[in-house]
């Protein structure tokens, strides 16, 4: 997006986002890009200190938004809080938070470190939940509501594969607290849904993966290609707007039905 399409609406006015993991060329920029342009103030996250602060300055200037960085780690329950209670104290309560970060690392389960098991399990579903806990406070105490927006895989579907299986166990427990989460926040005015994807194109990791293995995917997939980039911050931008007002405790599968094909 550059600075001509600068505001596509201006429904997010007044709103105040967090997106995990939105420094890289992937998807928790683009929604993050799109929640700008959007109207809303972003609180943009991530572990890279310079390339946070790079992106939140490019987004802000294309967009015209308040975006802020914030270097988070969302394994770490302490900087959570401290980012979180920050936000709220320096900028407003938060009424969206974009659950994006995620780390997958890759060995058969006779070998699987535990170290690694921990880690994963950390950045994929106890970060979320903390950062949920934090988030629903804040949403719970303003009295307006909120949305949070977890974003997820089809991998729990699969058990992992084996050499996956703390992802997918990760995914799988974040897609129960989805649900979980919906329950406890409905009464306060509070949606969260899941967005659930496959492999995305237009990302810099899917771009480089070999060409046959992006063929192999886009044959298992029912509309014979993969969801873009753009597929994914379009039902972002849904999941996240008032026009998905009674949608809530979902998972929305963009994947071009490869989630089917099993």
């Amino acid at each position: 997006m550059t600075g001509k399409e600068a505001v596509l609406s201006e429904e997010l006015n007044g709103r105040i986002a967090l997106v995990t993991a939105a420094a890289g060329a992937g998807i928790g920029r683009a929604i993050a890009h799109r929640l700008a342009a959007d109207g809303a103030t972003v609180v943009l996250t991530d572990i890279h200190q310079q390339r946070l602060e790079q992106a939140a300055a490019e987004i802000g200037e294309a967009t015209g938004a308040r975006v802020i960085p914030q270097v988070l780690d969302v394994g770490d329950r302490d900087r959570i809080i401290e980012v979180t209670d920050w936000v709220r104290d320096q900028v407003g309560p938060l009424s969206i938070l974009v659950n994006n970060a995620a780390l997958n690392i890759l060995a058969p389960i006779f070998d699987y470190d535990p170290a690694d098991w921990d880690r994963v399990l950390a950045v994929n579903l106890s970060g979320p939940w903390m950062l949920s806990r934090q988030a629903m406070r804040q949403m719970r105490d303003a009295g307006t509501g909120g949305v949070i927006l977890n974003v997820s895989t089809y991998a729990p579907d699969l058990g992992g594969l084996g050499i996956e299986a703390p992802y997918a166990v990760s995914k799988g427990g974040l897609n129960v607290l989805t649900r979980s989460c919906a329950h406890e926040g409905g009464r306060y005015g509070i949606r969260v849904n899941t967005l659930s994807m496959g492999m995305v194109t237009g990302t810099r990791f899917t771009d480089t993966l070999h060409a046959d293995m992006r063929a192999e995917e886009m044959a298992q997939a029912p509309l014979g290609r993969l969801a873009h980039v753009t597929d994914i911050v379009e039902a972002a931008a849904f999941l996240i707007s008032d026009r998905s007002a009674a949608t809530t405790g979902e998972i929305l599968n963009v994947a071009a039905g490869r989630h089917m094909r099993y």
